[in-house]
């Protein structure tokens, strides 16, 4: 019942994909990314306050989760099991961690009603995860999926029902990376992987990324455009300028996606263990995350700011990627889930 919920982790020592000659490069891709959305959300205040912290953190948010859907959607071709498993894969975790969440932020003082159907913080991926998944052997019957996509996630800005309920905006402004994804299959990769001054490419994408983020904050652009979770009404640009703003990232987000795809080799590396516990990972940062930002607040430095930011999200990768967790957080869903949807006994 459990098996496609793993966190990708079989025992100690050897890795599981290692055991069984799985491809190296997503999990290091995977591993960079979740590295990444973890200093992200870390950077979540210090950015208000500091032009280098807000540079990162919209650098960063350029491409980190279009890329990271992107992976999501290239593993989810079985649609049967996809569909089969979307609600104990990631509606009933997601309701279990958005209530800890909701009750946590209530006795804090920071909300003043539990939302059940409002994703907290960085749950709404787990939602969306519940839709796509659900909806994909429907959605890829329709004629020009991937195109229609494209176009219903620019033009949902115009929605302002939306919102963060039930995470519909990011469904919507999300769905072309899991579709892309879906739609890639292994031979375009070696495809992308073969063409050449694909590598000189690749860094010129990164540098691209680094000098939009420059002029990002030179513009006083608000960071916020780039969660996908609101809409156009909600902010003081022009019209025009929103509908640039999400076609210029829909480029750079895919921009980026041929970046990591051709850069990321078959080796191991440190971060490779980051990438088969991305989800532990995920689920349990945010808990560790606000503490670290509520240490660091009192630094005035921002140099030395961000210093105790990369440090401490290093830290928490080291600590949430340790066999023990990721094994005790298997054990635990895994007995929720059997308590909430008991196996029959034919």
């Amino acid at each position: 019942m459990f098996l496609h919920f793993t966190i990708l982790l079989k025992g100690k020592g050897e890795s599981a994909i290692e055991k069984n000659g799985r491809d190296l490069s997503f999990d290091n891709i995977r591993g960079v990314l979740i590295s990444l959305v973890v200093l992200g959300h870390a950077l979540e205040y210090f950015r208000l306050d500091s032009p280098i912290g807000e540079f990162f953190y919209v650098f960063i948010y350029l491409f980190h989760m279009p890329a990271f859907i992107f992976i999501s959607g290239y593993f989810s071709k079985n649609l049967a099991k996809g569909r089969k498993t979307a609600v104990e894969a990631f509606l009933i975790p997601y309701l279990l961690l958005n209530l800890v969440l909701s009750i946590i932020l209530l006795l804090m003082g920071k909300i003043q009603a539990i939302m059940i159907l409002s994703p907290g913080w960085t749950l709404w991926y787990l939602y969306c995860m519940f839709i796509w998944r659900l909806l994909l052997p429907d959605l890829v019957k329709v004629r020009r999926i991937l195109l229609l996509s494209f176009i219903v996630g620019i033009f949902s800005g115009f929605l302002t029902e939306f919102g963060t309920y039930m995470a519909m905006a990011r469904t919507l402004s999300f769905l072309p990376y899991f579709l892309a994804g879906y739609y890639t299959t292994s031979e375009k990769i070696a495809r992308i992987r073969n063409i050449k001054w694909n590598k000189p490419i690749s860094v010129g994408v990164i540098i691209a990324g680094i000098v939009i983020a420059y002029f990002w904050v030179q513009s006083h652009l608000p960071p916020e455009i780039l969660w996908g979770d609101r809409a156009y009404n909600l902010f003081t640009l022009p019209l025009y300028q929103n509908l640039i703003a999400d076609i210029l990232l829909y480029i750079v987000g895919f921009a980026f996606i041929f970046a990591f795809l051709s850069l990321a080799n078959n080796k191991p590396h440190f971060f490779s263990s980051w990438g088969q516990k991305t989800l532990a990972i995920y689920l349990l940062h945010i808990y560790l995350v606000a503490p670290l930002v509520q240490f660091t607040q009192s630094v005035r430095n921002p140099w030395i700011h961000l210093g105790l930011i990369v440090a401490g999200s290093a830290g928490i990768l080291y600590i949430l990627s340790r066999p023990k967790v990721t094994v005790t957080l298997n054990k635990t869903i895994a007995r929720i889930l059997h308590f909430i949807m008991p196996e029959k006994k034919e």
